[in-house]
């Protein structure tokens, strides 16, 4: 850790990592915006997972701005990508971002004050969509704003995510730094390690533009792949947190209460009457609940939104959580790892 400056105040260097992989289209974007960020003692390492495009190319235009490019010959997926940069890094607190992502200009100064209390080991901030001309991203990113800002991650039990997180180096290193064998969840697990030899917290208000999947299929992937990842958690008897039982749990209380509704309708109202409104309630927590809550978002961000965005709203919950409960599913049962690739989006 830096120096004292009084009253508890440390001077905080800051080492960003930025993994890469055939990024072409998003990291100069993402890099102007790093480069442009309010504050003076930072890094920013750029680690290319030995793309196939423009990418470093693209990078290397940033060379003369303080960028630091590090180059992988063989591409391992984000965490080996992380690991690459973390050898490279010298500043006291790790951020990580993904090349598809834009950050505010106050960014780092938003993460310093939580590594000023004491026992604060991590930080994660919150995401909304860069696409949001897109009906279907425009709806996702309220999704998550709800889930994430309104909820305040309560129903999750990780509070980091890989596109806006700060990890405090030593803590990182102390741990083995990235998961390169944990498919599609490194930074979940991470978390989770974290949260047992100190503090982690979430700033909903440190939020960062990313880009979104704009079709139902690119959505549906994404969340497979994630319940997925966390169904070989499972197998690999990871220890018992109620908050991962939370979404399998309700679906099978909806589609339970639903196939014994439908069973018992010959039998009368007497018998189908209290399935049908175990179904209908939870069912309606999945779709309906989302229209007042995303009107609440919309309103207090100022955005617009779109009848088709609204639309999709009411859809949407239901599809990415089935998406993810059915990839739990077939991880857990079926799964091997190696079976899909590091978690790289869909390139």
């Amino acid at each position: 850790m830096g120096e004292g400056l009084g009253k508890g105040k440390f001077l905080m260097k800051f080492s960003i990592l930025v993994p890469a992989y055939n990024e072409e289209q998003s990291i100069s974007s993402c890099l102007n915006s790093l480069v442009s960020l309010h504050y003076t003692d930072k890094e920013i390492i750029v680690i290319d997972d030995a793309s196939a495009d423009h990418t470093i190319q693209n990078i290397e235009r940033f060379l003369d701005k303080g960028v630091i490019l590090v180059r992988r010959e063989k591409n391992g997926g984000r965490a080996a990508a992380l690991n690459s940069g973390l050898h490279m890094a010298t500043g006291d607190v790790i951020i990580t971002t993904d090349a598809d992502t834009v950050v505010p200009a106050d960014w780092l100064h938003r993460f310093k004050p939580h590594f000023e209390r004491p026992g604060v080991v991590a930080a994660g901030g919150a995401y909304q969509a860069q696409n949001k001309d897109k009906p279907l991203a425009n709806a996702t990113s309220i999704l998550d704003q709800i889930l994430n800002g309104v909820f305040r991650k309560s129903l999750v039990p990780n509070k980091l995510s890989g596109v806006n997180s700060a990890i405090r180096r030593d803590a990182l290193l102390d741990l083995g730094g990235f998961n390169e064998h944990s498919w599609w969840s490194e930074d979940s697990e991470l978390g989770w390690k974290l949260s047992r030899i100190g503090k982690v917290v979430y700033d909903p208000n440190n939020i960062v533009s990313t880009h979104y999947p704009d079709t139902w299929s690119g959505i549906w992937k994404r969340k497979f792949y994630w319940g997925y990842a966390m169904g070989l958690k499972f197998r690999e008897r990871m220890s018992f947190n109620v908050k991962l039982w939370i979404r399998p749990l309700t679906f099978i209380a909806l589609f339970s209460s639903l196939l014994t509704f439908l069973a018992t309708i010959p039998y009368g109202t007497r018998v189908y009457s209290v399935p049908g409104l175990i179904s209908l309630l939870l069912l309606s927590s999945l779709t309906l609940l989302y229209l007042p809550l995303g009107a609440i978002v919309i309103a207090r961000t100022g955005d617009s939104a779109s009848l088709k965005t609204l639309s999709a709203l009411t859809l949407l919950p239901l599809v990415r959580e089935f998406a993810y409960v059915y990839g739990m599913y077939l991880g857990f049962c079926k799964g091997r790892v190696g079976s899909i690739r590091p978690s790289w989006k869909e390139k």
